[in-house]
């Protein structure tokens, strides 16, 4: 039998716990908010919801319902691959996609603004923490003539 090695690496990835209004935690994910592709992908599930709400608002009586239960399976689908794995079921197993928050947004809705906040946040303190090193290395260098 081949001898099986490990490569463990640090991700930067964080868990986040979800909380209600209440401060109950309702779900929680895990992801890297500093992913050098989550801008990408953050982009991209922006554009997927700009395009498929403003399709799905045509249908006529009929289709709502059937467009609602399909709107809403695409955005879990999409939160999933802008974090890269299954958190759907973390995010949404207590409150729906679609569930019209007190402020009139979607529950998705602030879910993608404060997953993009996080990102912002944390990115912008490991860019200080890093700038920080190197301000400090430079400092201490010799100067040369």
């Amino acid at each position: 039998m081949a001898e099986v090695m490990k490569l463990k690496v640090e991700t930067g990835a964080v868990t986040v716990e979800v909380e209600d209004e209440r401060g109950k935690v309702i779900g929680s994910f895990d992801f890297n908010p500093a992913d050098s592709n989550i801008l990408k992908r953050y982009g991209a599930v922006v554009d997927f919801f700009n395009t498929q709400i403003a399709q799905r608002e045509n249908a006529t009586d009929e289709e709502k319902l059937d467009a609602l239960n399909a709107l809403a399976a695409d955005i879990e689908g999409q939160f999933d691959f802008l974090l890269g794995y299954k958190v759907s079921d973390g995010l949404f197993g207590a409150c729906g996609p679609l569930t019209v928050t007190k402020n009139g947004d979607f529950y998705f809705e602030q879910v993608l603004e404060k997953i993009g906040g996080l990102v912002e946040q944390v990115t912008q303190k490991r860019l200080d923490k890093k700038l920080a090193k190197i301000n400090k290395a430079v400092a201490a260098a010799p100067k040369s003539k």
